[in-house]
């Protein structure tokens, strides 16, 4: 049954507030049926499980680099996330708490994030606030179910925070009138607010040496100001590219100023269009670049009194690509491909990082996987390193997230 054009521009305008057009579940069935949970038709709680555990030649720890990857090769749990949505015509809202082991396997929790948002406002508006992940690439809003892959791209986490840029803040939306083709679509967004801190980040000690910059506190922290414009052109039922550019900028961890700054690109191919299954093809690249107001740290005098010496701006950039083909609806395929340039001076290595996967989706809504990743490492300055990861995807309850 093919869809009316109305449908298709609605159904199109609607992905336009998500990072990436995902492939449609297949017609429910009574598993489906089973985790349509809601109150009322009004509250939509769901419970999402990642578990990952496999080998690696180096240290795990170290590899990590978000603050959710696998962290020790014994299996253990990413993330346990109760969450909840509220829908109205005018009023939406989410949140969700995320349970996790750490790298010694005890168990740590924290509040993810506690959003509400105004739709619907003539002009094509929308306003948030609360704490978020703020709309930056095409990863940054998309939580640990939703990524293609078992740990965090490098640019990201390295750029924007271990657990991507989260705000405690407000964000404008605005879904621009631009006069085209229904088939182009375009938003732009705006945000205020400030990083809560992480209970789980690194936390770096002062010796009597001479000591460099510490990597988390190059992370936009306070007065975060973000803006992302995306447009995507659905050049007919089967074939769409979706391109962004993002901003950040706020004051530091080291009192001073930080800006990123991001361009990224997708093509998608869907073998039954807007219709739901089929065989799909989704291939995203994204660069980001950050400068940094930087200092070392030093005690002079060896009394235990550091010293702060301004050393001036230093920059870095990354890229990642990758590409996932969905074969049926049980399988798909992934490659990855990272790159990270490195700060020697400030202890940040360049690195870069291969990533093939696998992911066997046990029924037919996508809701049960298995993935399996091999990683490959080069960091500048140490052995390259090799890991082999098995994870574990357990999504249930309602998929009508509101973001």
């Amino acid at each position: 049954m093919m869809m009316s054009k109305s449908a298709k521009v609605l159904a199109f305008t609607a992905l336009a507030f998500t990072s990436t057009p995902t492939t449609h579940a297949a017609p429910a069935d009574d598993w489906e049926k089973f985790n349509d949970w809601n109150i009322g038709n009004l509250l939509f709680p769901s419970l999402h499980f990642h578990g990952a555990g496999g080998f690696s030649s180096g240290d795990t720890e170290e590899l990590a680099s978000g603050g959710h990857d696998p962290k020790r090769d014994r299996f253990s749990a990413q993330a346990l996330e109760p969450g909840i949505s509220l829908r109205t015509q005018y009023f939406e809202a989410f949140s969700n708490y995320l349970f996790f082991q750490d790298a010694i396997g005890n168990w740590d929790g924290e509040l993810e994030e506690a959003f509400g948002k105004i739709t619907n406002i003539p002009g094509g508006f929308e306003i948030k606030g609360g704490r978020y992940f703020t709309r930056f690439g095409a990863l940054n809003d998309k939580h640990l179910h939703a990524w293609d892959f078992v740990d965090a791209e490098l640019a990201n986490t390295r750029m924007l925070g271990e657990d991507g840029l989260l705000l405690e803040g407000a964000e404008l939306s605005w879904t621009l009138p631009l006069g085209l083709d229904p088939e182009w679509v375009s938003v732009a967004s705006l945000g205020y607010g400030n990083a809560p801190a992480h209970d789980h980040e690194e936390e770096h000690a002062h010796g009597d040496e001479e000591i460099p910059h510490e990597a988390d506190g190059a992370f936009a922290a306070d007065d975060v100001v973000t803006a992302r414009l995306m447009a995507r052109n659905r050049i007919n039922d089967f074939h769409s590219v979706t391109a962004g550019t993002s901003w950040a900028g706020g004051t530091n961890g080291l009192g001073r100023d930080t800006n990123v700054f991001g361009i990224d690109v997708e093509y998608l191919w869907r073998e039954n269009g807007l219709e739901k299954g089929g065989r799909a093809f989704r291939w995203r690249t994204e660069w980001l670049w950050r400068d940094v107001d930087a200092f070392s740290e030093h005690d002079d005098n060896g009394d235990g009194v550091i010293d702060e010496t301004f050393v001036g701006n230093y920059d870095e950039d990354g890229i990642h690509t990758h590409a996932i083909m969905t074969w049926c609806q049980h399988l798909d395929s992934g490659l990855r491909v990272a790159w990270i340039g490195g700060v020697d001076d400030f202890g940040q290595p360049e690195r870069f990082r291969v990533s093939p996967s696998l992911t066997w989706w046990l029924d037919d809504a996508r809701r049960v996987g298995l993935r399996t990743q091999y990683n490959f490492d080069s960091v500048a300055g140490e052995d390259d390193e090799q890991s082999l990861w098995f994870q574990v995807n357990i999504a249930l309850g309602s998929n009508q997230e509101v973001r």
